[in-house]
């Protein structure tokens, strides 16, 4: 199978303009680096309006379920993931539908976010697996286990991705976060958690390194626990991880994307070595974020043993390949049998 691990849909928040400037906060940084944007100040209004116009952005996001479909041709599924809700600069974000893409109605509110998912997958049954999200630091943990039931018991989605240094909690808090872990075990779904960085300025870097996830490892033994990206830039903490775990695995968005075919390929080349299957690793792309192409992506894991006979190195069995590519996840959230 052909999975992606790792897509957001529909839009960010309610407030187009709070959008707008959140979205150019975070690709600040990738514009700089292709040297599209001045270096050393802050770009003017126009400057933006005239990268984003040659780029064919809007500015808002609304990604909706059609839109993932189509851009990835070939693919099985693709997994899309909520965004809980979180206040920044005192405005309430997360994943929701501004334009009652899902046809739920009412007043669009990132507190549905869960609802928008399922929505989602609805229009999509055959092509989307719908992950939930909740924020225990927000209304309470209580309040995130009773949603994250509801998610999961009603509304049909397959598992949670959390997002710890953006809502400001620390994954390894028994208080607020262990009761959302407890909750994903007893319900039998696997946890993707973003322990890596971000370009986002009010992100804490604090609550983000991978192995901020070893009491979860230790405590929840049977729980299934996704690494989001990798961990980077700790990849090799991340890696480790699942060295250690049994139980941990990790996707590959974003890391994908900032490294060559050939940093690639012995990324894969050395994993094993460092004590982890290749059944433990999955494809992701971030879609639809930029330079996070899934067409593209996907021809670079599909063609990763090019670089074997340049480097003098044994090629990846194809097997192995097949199964970072969606074969493993969808052994994880019980599409296929495992081996």
């Amino acid at each position: 199978m052909q999975i992606d691990a790792h897509n957001h849909i529909l839009s960010m928040g309610t407030d187009a303009e709070f959008t707008l400037g959140y979205g150019r906060e975070g690709s600040l940084c990738i514009y700089r680096a292709q040297d599209k944007l001045p270096t050393h100040r802050m770009p003017t209004t126009g400057e933006w309006e005239e990268i984003e116009a040659a780029d064919g952005k809007d500015g808002f996001g609304v990604v909706g379920p059609d839109e993932i479909v189509a851009a990835h041709p070939g693919f099985d599924k693709s997994v899309i993931l909520a965004v809980s809700p979180q206040y920044l600069d005192g405005r309430l974000m997360g994943t929701v539908d501004v334009f009652d893409v899902t046809g739920l109605g009412g007043d669009p509110s990132p507190e549905r976010c869960n609802e928008y998912i399922a929505g989602c997958v609805a229009m999509q049954p055959g092509k989307l697996i719908g992950f939930a999200s909740v924020n225990p630091k927000l209304r309470g943990p209580k309040a995130a286990v009773e949603e994250l039931g509801y998610a999961v018991e009603t509304l049909g989605l397959k598992g949670v991705k959390l997002y710890p240094m953006y809502q400001h909690w620390s994954p390894a808090d028994r208080e607020i976060a262990f009761p959302v872990f407890e909750a994903a075990r007893d319900l039998g779904i696997p946890v993707m958690v973003h322990q890596a960085g971000s370009t986002r300025i009010d992100a804490k870097l604090e609550y983000a390194r991978p192995a901020m996830l070893d009491d979860v490892g230790r405590e929840f033994r049977d729980l299934k626990v996704i690494l989001a990206h990798c961990g980077i830039p700790w990849i090799d903490e991340a890696m480790f991880m699942l060295t250690k775990h049994p139980n941990f695995y990790t996707e590959i968005s974003y890391h994908i994307a900032t490294v060559t075919r050939r940093d690639l390929f012995q990324f894969l080349h050395r994993a094993e070595p460092f004590f982890v299957p290749l059944e433990k690793i999955m494809f992701g792309t971030d879609f639809p974020g930029f330079l996070y192409d899934p067409v593209v992506l996907r021809e670079k894991l599909l063609t990763v043993n090019e670089e074997a006979a340049p480097l003098g190195l044994p090629e990846i069995p194809q097997h192995k390949i097949d199964g970072v590519m969606g074969d493993n996840f969808a052994r994880l959230v019980g599409l296929k049998e495992d081996a």
